[in-house]
């Protein structure tokens, strides 16, 4: 066997012995973990990580200083081990550690580590390697859901009524479309109201969502409270600060069916609050769930005593029914804008919309007061947007 034969087989032999020693040393590190030898465990991830430069062992290494087990919590060398991880090629943990470092740089971890352009350079690698999370988490950072205005124009009534926007399946924007509506010469026969009644329904029914929050017990799960929720954008919808108040997790059933499967089931998290409006923003925490959603608003100062709007909410848990009124009158509570009206708001109402006839969202229904008669309010849109913007 000649000189250069000899060579390759000796670095065929190392290399092998490698990764055997790479595969030993993960294997050991993972049973030291399991069985809670966390130091044991870090020396060992720390060898594969030193010698043998493992992408798994250099993540579960920063893993290990992030949550302090194993050795002391070290922030930089934790951020030092995850980018060494994410600079590799490898297809599993190059995209976990990115994620890992975009939401450090978030400010999950506090504000000392928060660099919300470099969350943004890893989230963006990331979901270039295919991770939905993080092309959510782009979007978070992106800019927060906006409703927009679309108000009506100015001259003729029908000219008015021609504004409306519609919802595809897939929750887009489609352009401005007609709205059934009678002409002035011909006054307001019951055919097109009811037309009209059915057209708003079948445009924004798909982005009212009931919400049940559970609380979970020695295994078993306890209802709280029923509400609403109008979904803004894919997947953030807002609801009522009353409704998870008291904790629990919000949980949404998105079947037309008999059967729900797993994918109908939507799970939420509460990411904002602002109790003195009685609003919360939800999100989805399944990142490959989408929601169909309405994002366009009549402001309130120009919403009028007297016309016609609809709701849509679960009253006693009757997901997405219509209910018809009129705007009653408009008042301020404590400094935020309502919308006094007589379509009904019940139990399980809460948390839904309030739309005018054009299809332009005014308002979240909140309540409903009983006092020799029903009084019943949604709070503006104009302060869901405020909310939205803080």
């Amino acid at each position: 066997m000649d000189k250069k034969r000899l060579l390759h087989l000796f670095f065929a032999i190392l290399l092998g012995g490698c990764s055997l020693t790479e595969e030993t040393q993960l294997q050991q590190a993972h049973s030291s973990e399991r069985q809670g030898g966390d130091a044991q465990a870090f020396q060992r991830y720390l060898r594969a990580a030193q010698i043998n430069a493992s992408p798994s062992a250099q993540f579960a290494l920063a893993d290990m200083y992030l949550e302090g087990r194993g050795t002391a919590r070290d922030m930089e060398r934790a951020i030092t081990w995850y980018s060494r991880a994410a600079n590799a090629s490898d297809p599993v943990w190059s995209p976990q550690a990115h994620l890992r470092l975009g939401a450090i740089y978030q400010g999950e971890h506090g504000e000392r580590y928060q660099h919300l352009q470099k969350a943004q350079e890893h989230y963006r690698a990331c979901a270039e390697q295919g991770v939905a999370e993080c092309s959510r988490e782009l979007e978070r950072l992106a800019q927060f859901p906006a409703l927009a205005i679309i108000a009506a124009q100015a001259g003729s009534p029908s000219e008015g009524h021609r504004i409306a926007t519609g919802i595809t399946e897939r929750g887009a924007i489609t352009p401005p479309g007609p709205v059934v509506a009678a002409s002035p010469s011909a006054g307001t026969s019951a055919e097109v109201l009811s037309q009209q009644a059915i057209a708003l329904y079948a445009r924004h029914e798909p982005s009212v969502y009931k919400i049940t929050v559970y609380e979970q017990l020695a295994g078993d799960l306890k209802p709280l409270s029923l509400g609403s929720a109008i979904a803004i954008d894919s997947f953030r919808a807002i609801t009522n600060y009353h409704l998870v108040a008291a904790g629990g997790i919000p949980v949404s059933i998105n079947s037309e069916g008999e059967f729900i499967r797993e994918s109908d089931v939507l799970i939420w998290r509460v990411a904002r609050t602002d109790p003195r409006r009685d609003l919360a923003l939800l999100e989805l925490v399944d990142p490959h769930q989408e929601l169909n959603f309405t994002n366009t608003m009549k402001p309130y100062d120009s919403v009028q005593v007297g016309e016609r709007v609809f709701a849509i909410g679960a009253p006693a848990g009757f997901d997405k029914t219509l209910t018809e009124g009129i705007v009653s009158a408009l008042r301020r509570e404590r400094g935020v804008r309502l919308i006094q009206t007589t379509a009904p708001v019940t139990y399980g109402s809460s948390g839904g919309a309030l739309f005018d006839a054009q299809g332009r969202l005014i308002g979240i229904t909140t309540k409903g007061v009983q006092a020799g008669g029903h009084f019943n309010f949604a709070i503006a849109a104009d302060e869901v947007q405020a909310f939205l913007a803080e």
